[in-house]
């Protein structure tokens, strides 16, 4: 019965359960594995991994048509982003808020478009540069889906006392709220199994993420200092001519040619790596 309520627990309310405090911290830490593990499991007999092949397989679909349809999808985008940012702006009550702003305007900008050119949802895929950073997509889409899985339960009982009265279409909008309620419960499903496997794989996401950043800081430094320089006096993401038009010395030149390369084929790399598990 103990397993049982502890399982209950690790499913709905796994922040609510109680390290025991006699534990030594290399046995807490053990302990706390474990009962991420028996979360994972559980997850996963709730369907978790079956969803998230159908979740991929939409997200596909979603970028194809969406690519097809709207190409222009990413400069519209950005033009919603801007107007919303300068309304934001004008309304900051001091310049560091309106720096804030713009600095979180380019970001979500800079972020949509990874999203675009990988066809990969931040929420489903780990970044691996800042690998850390999924937990908080993680966070907000189960939060979202809690929230629209309140409004289910309501507009289930609205709708299913309207079907006892015999009223128009509440059939029919009683079947739709029952299955928008049930790709809620698989999303928060699928969102609390994500959260386990992250749990576990945290400490050497964390020391991975440290060592990149090392690494990373210490390589074409010039170049980066060019591009971070014109970038805020410019105050939004430049266009390669521009970057271009910007160099001043060999020494960048070259970092700038060296870095693009890098990305290019680190880019080139993953899409290999999708064909070959699509293959």
């Amino acid at each position: 019965m103990s397993d049982i309520i502890r399982d209950l627990k690790l499913i709905f309310f796994s922040k609510k359960i109680n390290v025991p405090k006699e534990l030594t911290e290399e046995e807490k830490r053990k302990y706390i594995k474990n009962l991420y593990k028996r979360k994972k499991e559980l997850h996963e007999k709730l369907g978790a991994l079956k969803f998230r092949e159908l979740v991929l397989k939409v997200e596909k679909l979603k970028f194809k048509v969406m690519k097809k349809i709207w190409p222009n999808f990413i400069n519209h985008y950005e033009k919603w982003c801007d107007f919303n940012t300068k309304r934001l702006v004008k309304n900051a009550n001091s310049k560091e808020e309106a720096d804030l702003i713009e600095f979180n305007n380019k970001m979500a900008k800079l972020k949509n478009r990874k999203e675009w050119n990988r066809e990969e949802n931040r929420n489903y895929h780990i970044d691996n540069r800042y690998p850390t950073e999924i937990i908080n997509y993680l966070n907000w889409n189960k939060e979202v889906h809690q929230k629209s899985l309140k409004k289910d339960i309501i507009f289930i009982s609205l709708f299913g006392l309207g079907t006892c009265y015999s009223l128009p279409l509440a059939l029919p909008l009683l079947i739709i709220s029952c299955g928008s309620a049930v790709v809620d419960l698989e999303c928060i499903n699928l969102q609390e199994h994500s959260i386990a496997e992250y749990e576990l794989c945290k400490p050497a996401l964390i020391k991975k993420e440290r060592k990149d950043t090392l690494k990373r800081n210490s390589e074409y430094i010039e170049a980066k200092k060019l591009i971070g320089d014109i970038t805020l006096q410019n105050r939004r993401i430049l266009t390669v001519e521009e970057v271009i038009g910007s160099i001043k010395t060999k020494e960048q030149a070259e970092q700038i040619k060296a870095w693009a390369t890098s990305m290019q084929n680190k880019n080139n790399s993953t899409t290999i790596s999708k064909k070959k598990v699509k293959n």
